[in-house]
């Protein structure tokens, strides 16, 4: 029996799972404000999904037990439903990943 935990691939539009990493496409305006346009990451049938942020809600910066991460609230299109995702950047090791799923 495989344990959830060590799952290669996440299932389209699953709501459970969290900390998922992805390949982001961003935009960095002359200030220095960063925008996230579209990301992609792998099933767990193996396919590699694009999904396109429709607009970013909020954006902030947080420092958790001296981690820092630049927060984003998007909204996107996963599957046939609109979700609002909340994706981090660690600044460090310079990482994107979807945090978890508000809705």
């Amino acid at each position: 029996m495989e344990d959830a935990s060590v799952k290669q691939g996440v299932k389209f539009g699953d709501l459970c799972p969290v900390n998922i990493p992805v390949q982001m496409m961003s935009v960095t305006d002359r200030d220095g404000k960063v925008t996230p346009l579209w990301f992609r990451f792998e099933t767990e049938e193996h396919v590699i999904e694009k999904v396109v942020i429709e607009k970013t809600i909020s954006r902030d910066e947080c420092c958790f037990m001296g981690i820092r991460e630049k927060r984003f609230v998007c909204s996107v299109v996963l599957g046939e439903t609109r979700r609002i995702v909340e994706i981090r950047y660690h600044v460090e090791n310079q990482r994107w990943r979807i945090f978890q799923f508000l809705s």
